[in-house]
């Protein structure tokens, strides 16, 4: 991951892993950043914010099929 963190969200989408928000322990906050990894290309990167800082949250992932 870019920023190491602890209890945050997770989710799978189209093939690649969503980790959102959590807390920083090294830098003692809470996060606000999305980050994405993709397995094809054994990347992680940043993909976005919140709206605001949160940990603790779930996250879901609803197709239409």
């Amino acid at each position: 991951m870019m920023e190491r963190r602890m209890e945050c969200g997770a989710v799978i989408m189209n093939g690649c892993i969503y980790v959102t928000g959590g807390y920083s322990y090294s830098k003692g906050t809470y996060l606000q950043s999305i980050e994405k990894y993709d397995p094809d290309l054994n990347k992680w990167e940043i993909v976005g914010s919140l709206p605001s800082a949160m940990r603790s949250h779930g996250c879901v992932c609803v197709y239409n099929v």
